[in-house]
């Protein structure tokens, strides 16, 4: 049976909510752990205490309070060693949240630290910041905001202003900073002709980048490449009509772009876990 206390999966820690992968939890006192993984994002905010946390196989590094540490998905770390440590838990799944502000993906430091691809056995340590006092208590008091709300709105807008913040002051080295992209430009685009048959030459003429280019500055901005962001529009637009609408199944995939019906049906069901017509009914 699997051992939901090293592997962790979006399932389970987001069970009491699947349909909004967000939540904060505050660890008293966070106790030595084995190495773990888990397949959604952790934020950890160290609010007192110490500490030695370890990043996949690196030498343990001490934490205290003031430190905010960044686990990606699929990332392995532990807590080798604690004293009386008490620490905020931000866990989020960004794939399955509602859009947050394009605002962050123009952000060196939310590109840096939040969207950077994590490749398994790198001996780099995992992203790690100290704030000064006055910030970190400011999102300390956000942090407990969010843990009381039970409003997806309110945690939304506290979760995007959390981030947001963190990317104003966390400090990136200027030769690791990312070309820039007119996201605002290409995103706009694809929302508006999500029903055609667009191509990655198209979305390359438009960007005016090589289609290796595009990939690699989409995904830094967005966590995805543009033909999976194209793909998944189109998914929510179908899910959408199926909820607001009493359109045929064929009529529903023709509007979202997609002109066959079976590869409808398995990318509707890849992504939402059942089919069109269980969504409509379940809805």
């Amino acid at each position: 049976m699997l051992d939901r206390s090293y592997y962790k999966t979006t399932d389970w820690i987001f069970r009491k909510d699947p349909g909004f992968p967000l939540r904060v939890s505050k660890q008293l006192p966070q106790e030595v752990s084995h190495s773990h993984e888990h397949e959604f994002c952790e934020c950890i905010f160290v609010i007192s205490g110490s500490g030695m946390h370890q990043s996949e196989k690196n030498p343990p590094v001490p934490v205290r309070r003031g430190d905010v540490l960044f686990i990606p998905i699929g990332g392995h770390h532990a807590y080798t060693e604690v004293h009386d440590l008490i620490i905020f838990n931000l866990l989020f799944y960004a794939p399955r949240l509602p859009s947050v502000l394009l605002e962050l993906y123009a952000s060196a430091a939310y590109k840096q630290v939040f969207l950077k691809k994590f490749v398994p056995g790198d001996k780099e340590d995992f992203p790690m910041t100290r704030l000064d006092e006055k910030t970190f208590s400011e999102l300390e008091t956000l942090l407990n905001f969010l843990a009381r709300s039970d409003s997806h709105c309110c945690k939304m807008g506290i979760f995007v202003a959390i981030i947001g913040r963190l990317c104003e002051v966390w400090k990136i080295p200027e030769e690791e900073k990312l070309p820039p992209l007119d996201i605002f430009k290409l995103t706009a685009f694809m929302q508006q002709n999500f029903q055609r048959p667009l191509t990655m030459k198209d979305l390359c003429r438009l960007a005016a980048m090589s289609t290796a280019t595009l990939q690699r500055h989409f995904r830094a901005a967005l966590g995805v490449p543009p033909m999976t962001y194209l793909h998944n529009l189109r998914l929510e637009h179908a899910a959408e009509l199926l909820i607001n609408t009493e359109l045929t199944l064929t009529e529903i995939a023709e509007l979202s772009g997609f002109p066959q019906m079976p590869p409808f049906f398995r990318a509707f069901k890849k992504c939402y876990r059942v089919t069109p017509l269980q969504y409509r009914r379940k809805k």
